[in-house]
């Protein structure tokens, strides 16, 4: 509805004023970039909660009391807006910059009916095939599945550990979870009252288990191995790269390589994730180049060397961001695929 996207354009506007970030980001995604795109995120969740109430006060108002708020709330967005000198001077594949003299806040236009998450995070590689499967769980941060054949079960399960704020997924392992034996492969080993069994583990951005009764240890371990998680991977030969996983969760995979003082970036992420993001674009133009069959935005840095290239794939945003040739980089960009 009207009013409901008003407010959460307004609480969006909001939530970027107050994370906005003083220094410009350098050339390749800063830790202070990341975190600012979460704050984005988690304020962009809250406004979404909040919509609903503000829409049922509003309809009570009486109607000189709804156009003196109509009226407020156009004088703060046209405030916000005049503030930072913000006009919208292009888009290109989806993407619309908001130009200002030093930078340019880019966002995803149309993100409405986008997958709300990533891809599916982990499965199970392991021949489970005559087993009754059912999905007990699948929640925007949480997934449980369960296997069933005769008196035997499996229930797999992960999850962000950032549903543990109080705690630190390396250090305080043994403590969320006491009772247990740590296993090989820093995996904790639980018999339940029941008699029952569980797995646990972390990867650093999830937490993962397995409960089963009726199979032997041994197996419970073959296919706690067997935990793979899909995702959009380069396929080019980078294995002269120095590789890091920077940000792998629901919301954003970030991968960042690195060779000889020259450096490759790719993030995958949720397109309402997009939102007023930050780029260096004082003194140079943005272009339109076609990738993989997409529209795609592009730009050189003002640094000359450093680019810059995003675009939509159908459910996902991608972005790059490089220091090597521009022709040398489309061809790592080709060679993404889902695997």
């Amino acid at each position: 509805m009207i009013c409901d996207s008003f407010y959460e354009a307004l609480a969006m506007q909001a939530a970027a004023a107050e994370a906005a970030i003083p220094d410009m980001p350098e050339h390749r995604f800063s830790l202070r970039y990341r975190r600012k795109k979460k704050v984005l995120i988690k304020a962009y969740e809250k406004s979404k909660e909040q919509s609903s109430s503000f829409l049922s006060t509003f309809h009570k108002l009486r109607l000189h009391q709804k156009i003196r708020a109509a009226v407020l709330i156009t004088v703060l967005m046209l405030l916000l807006i005049s503030a930072g000198s913000v006009f919208v001077n292009y888009s290109i594949g989806g993407f619309s910059g908001y130009r200002q003299s030093t930078h340019t806040d880019v966002s995803f236009d149309n993100w409405e009916g986008s997958p709300e998450t990533l891809y599916p995070r982990y499965s199970l590689t392991y021949d489970l095939s005559g087993w009754n499967k059912e999905i007990l769980c699948d929640e925007k941060n949480r997934y449980s599945e369960q296997y069933k054949i005769g008196n035997k079960y499996i229930i797999y399960t992960y999850e962000t550990w950032d549903r543990y704020t109080e705690h630190d997924p390396e250090s305080d392992f043994d403590e969320m979870h006491p009772g247990g034996e740590f296993v090989q492969d820093r995996t904790l080993h639980h018999i339940n009252a029941d008699g029952s069994e569980k797995l646990i583990w972390t990867d650093g951005s999830y937490w993962l288990s397995l409960e089963y009764a009726g199979i032997t240890y041994a197996e419970a371990m073959k296919i706690r191995g067997s935990s793979y998680a899909p995702a959009y991977r380069i396929t080019y030969d980078m294995s002269d790269w120095n590789m890091e996983v920077v940000s792998d969760d629901f919301l954003m995979r970030w991968v960042a390589y690195d060779r000889n003082d020259h450096y490759f970036d790719f993030v995958v992420e949720i397109k309402e994730a997009y939102q007023n993001v930050r780029l260096n674009t004082e003194g140079t133009e943005p272009e339109s180049r076609e990738v993989n069959g997409h529209e795609a935005l592009y730009f050189v840095q003002p640094d000359g060397v450093s680019q810059y290239l995003a675009y939509d794939n159908g459910d996902y945003i991608f972005e790059f961001v490089f220091d090597i040739e521009y022709d040398e980089a489309l061809k790592i960009i080709d060679s993404v695929k889902f695997m």
